[in-house]
This record gives structure tokens, C-alpha cells and sequence, in this order.
């Protein structure tokens, strides 16, 4: 009898945790009814065995149940361990943070320090001026290329690893990016649409990121997308180039860097951090453009005496600094000069306009500084106040005409 219990009781060892709960108080029962005679029941010392067989077998049922939780808790780290391997193929790059913040600044700088170095009085010639622009760009940008492409290789080797293939590929993208924006700028010498250069270079940048972070963090991905939308948001809403240019300023100089310093502090958080960080990055940035805005915004100063426009032309000898007042109705005459291979002899044309509203030009030495106001508004500057625009522009030949060319320009202040 005894054997057949221990027998039995190998039996239920091989038997998992679900059988061990279920088949156990049933078979405990027909072991006591089938093998032990009823008037041995009442024996001490058998009730005693039977007791601690009892007690043994629920023993072995608890540290069952223990063993198989422990192999689930096992299993699922695994899994885990497993999943974050292929998340971490996947996402194999790491873009050091040395680069953004050297591209960062670069373009910081370039965004506010160009229009100081590419000067009319350095270069009056506008070929000149864009050629001096494109090399002073290409010159810049490539240096900061060069260090960034030196630097991230010494990092890898200090850390005694290999760059990855499709990091290469990145920066190959992250190049050509940087080229595009180069030549576009350049072609707005020739071509206009000077203002929506910072906006170009938004989204350009916005895009070299966005790439990047397909194969490394995914803020890096998100910060990408951020900069994109600011980008085109900027040349829809047609922000004045000023807003333009601290908006991209402040995204170089200021939110590369803070990525910088959120690669590493969000790889595998949960999305809801991710989220903050995209917030708080897109904070930080604005907060600077809207304060910079509104500090160039505020009026301008000029200085000197108001004098009339006749009297002013009566002046043999005009003063270091003084204003001229034009009255509503003045006759403007706008001197235009044609050239080009379809035209010979003059083709100077003067064309006259009057001024609708009064306005005041402020003078330095007897030249306009770029200061000017209308009907005693605030004070503006001419580089970022006064727009013209070409509309339209269309040929047309008629029997009764002949062929006649005409133009549509909009000229206003914001």
C-alpha cells in the first residue's frame, strides 16, 4: 500500500500545476477508500502517516505553483529582452551629440551674421554679392561637414566600434540637404524669393532630421516633423523676414542643442515622455523667436528736425540729420532701366506715381538711412517694411494695338 502511494505521488509529480489542484484531492480520496481498510483508519499511528502525507502533498502543490510563476516571470523577460534587441537593430544609429549642437550654433550664426558679411557696399554688384555668397556658404558649411565628418569617426573609434552602413547613408542624405539649401539660396539672388529663405532652410533641416531619426530615437524623428511644420508654416502664413530669420535662429541655436541633450534621455520611455519632450522643445523655441521678434519690431528712433519737401529742396547745403516730410499727392517719378539682348537704343522709362497717404523719410548726411513712416505711424525699416512684388507679367499682339507688354506691381509697407 504504501508503494502504491509513492508510486501515485510520482505519478502527480510529473502532472503540471492545473492537474496537481484538480486530480489531487480526488485520487487522495480513492487511495483511502480503495487500499485502506476502514477499521484501520482509526489507527494513531496510521492517521498520523496519512496526515503528513497529506501535508507533503499540499508542500509540493504550493512550491509548484511557485516554480511556475517564476517560469512565466522568466518567459516574459525573455520576450522583453528579445523585443528591445530587434528595436535596438532597427534604431542602430546614434547621432553624437557634438553634431547637432556644431550644427546648431553654425546655423545659428549664419542666420543672423550672413546679411552683416554680404554687404551692398562690399559687393554694389549683385552677381558679385551672390557669387560672394555662395562661396562664403559653401566655405562656412563645408568646414563645419568636414569637423562634424572627423569627429563623429574619433568617436566611434574611442568607443571601439564601427560606424554603422546606414549611418553613412544618413549623412550622405544629410549632405545633399545642406547643398540644396546652399543653391537655393543662391538662386534668390537671381530669381527672388528672398523671403522664403530661413523658411527653405527650416524644413531642409527639418528633413535631414526627420531621416535621421527613422534608423536612431524617435525624438529625434519628432523634433524632425517639429522643425518641418514650423518651416512651411512660416511661408504660408508669409511671416515678414525678420520673424522668419529668428525663427530659424532660434531653432538652430537653441533647439539642436536641447535635442542634443534629449538623445539618451528618451530612448525607450513610454510615449508620453516622448511627448512632453517634443513640447517642452517646441516652448523653448518659440519663446525666444516671439521675444526677438518683438524686440525688432519695436519703433525704430529717428532723429533730426521735420522739414517740408519744398523746403527741404530749396537747401543748399542739407543738414546731418533731419526729416522730410512728403505731402499726400506728391509725385514720385520711378526711373526704370531696361536692358537685355531684345531691346536697342534708350530704354530708360520713367513712370510717375503719387503718394495716396502723407510720409516722412528720415535723412543722414543729406541720404535716406532706411527709416521711414506713413501718416504719422511708427517708425519702420525700409529692408523689412517695404515689399515689392511682381504680380504679373504678359505680352500681348492685336491688330490694333501691335505688340504691347505689360506689367503688374505691388508695392506696399506691412
Amino acid at each position: 500500500e504504501t508503494l502504491f502511494i509513492a508510486k501515485s505521488m510520482a505519478q502527480i509529480d510529473k502532472c503540471g500545476n492545473r492537474m496537481c489542484q484538480t486530480i489531487l484531492p480526488k485520487m487522495l480520496d480513492e487511495i483511502l477508500t480503495s487500499l485502506i481498510p476502514r477499521q484501520c483508519l482509526v489507527d494513531p499511528e496510521l492517521s498520523k502517516t496519512l496526515d503528513t502525507l497529506q501535508c507533503r502533498v499540499i508542500y509540493f502543490v504550493s512550491q509548484s505553483d511557485a516554480r511556475s510563476k517564476e517560469m512565466s516571470e522568466t518567459t516574459a523577460n525573455q520576450l522583453d529582452a528579445i523585443q528591445a534587441m530587434l528595436a535596438a537593430g532597427h534604431r542602430s544609429i546614434r547621432m553624437p551629440k557634438c553634431s547637432l549642437i556644431l550644427w546648431g550654433i553654425s546655423g545659428g550664426v549664419l542666420c543672423l551674421g550672413t546679411e552683416h558679411v554680404i554687404t551692398a557696399q562690399r559687393f554694389p554688384d549683385y552677381t558679385q554679392r551672390a557669387l560672394a555668397l555662395l562661396f562664403f556658404l559653401g566655405i562656412v558649411l563645408s568646414g563645419v561637414a568636414i569637423a562634424d565628418y572627423h569627429y563623429t569617426r574619433l568617436h566611434v573609434r574611442a568607443q571601439d566600434e564601427s560606424l554603422p552602413f546606414a549611418q553613412t547613408q544618413v549623412t550622405k542624405v544629410w549632405w545633399l540637404l545642406i547643398c540644396a539649401g546652399v543653391l537655393f539660396t543662391f538662386g534668390t539672388s537671381f530669381l527672388g524669393g528672398g523671403r522664403m529663405t530661413f523658411g527653405i532652410w527650416i524644413v531642409l533641416f527639418g528633413l535631414g532630421l526627420y531621416v535621421h531619426g527613422l534608423f536612431s530615437e524617435q525624438i529625434v524623428e519628432w523634433v524632425g516633423v517639429l522643425m518641418i511644420l514650423l518651416g512651411i508654416g512660416a511661408l504660408l502664413l508669409n511671416l515678414s523676414y525678420p520673424a522668419t530669420q529668428w525663427l530659424a535662429a532660434s531653432i538652430f541655436a537653441v533647439g539642436m542643442p536641447l535635442l542634443a541633450y534629449f538623445i539618451g534621455h528618451g530612448h525607450g520611455k513610454s510615449i508620453s515622455v516622448r511627448v512632453a519632450q517634443a513640447g517642452l522643445w517646441l516652448v523653448v523655441v518659440l519663446i525666444p523667436t516671439l521675444a526677438a521678434n518683438q524686440w525688432s519690431d519695436s519703433p525704430p528712433s529717428a532723429t533730426g528736425a521735420t522739414v517740408p519737401l519744398h523746403y527741404f529742396v530749396r537747401q543748399s547745403t542739407p543738414a546731418p540729420a533731419q526729416i522730410v516730410s512728403l505731402p499726400a499727392g506728391t509725385t514720385i517719378p520711378l526711373k526704370v532701366h531696361v536692358q537685355g539682348n531684345v531691346f536697342t537704343g534708350n530704354a530708360d522709362i520713367v513712370v510717375p506715381f503719387n503718394l495716396s497717404k502723407p510720409l516722412e523719410i528720415s535723412l543722414n548726411q543729406g541720404k535716406p538711412d532706411g527709416l521711414f513712416r506713413v501718416a504719422d505711424g511708427p517708425w519702420r525699416k525700409r529692408s523689412t517694411s517695404f515689399i515689392i512684388q511682381v504680380l504679373e507679367l504678359d505680352a500681348a499682339l492685336t491688330p490694333s494695338e501691335g505688340p504691347v507688354a505689360s506689367m503688374l506691381i505691388d508695392i506696399r509697407t506691412e
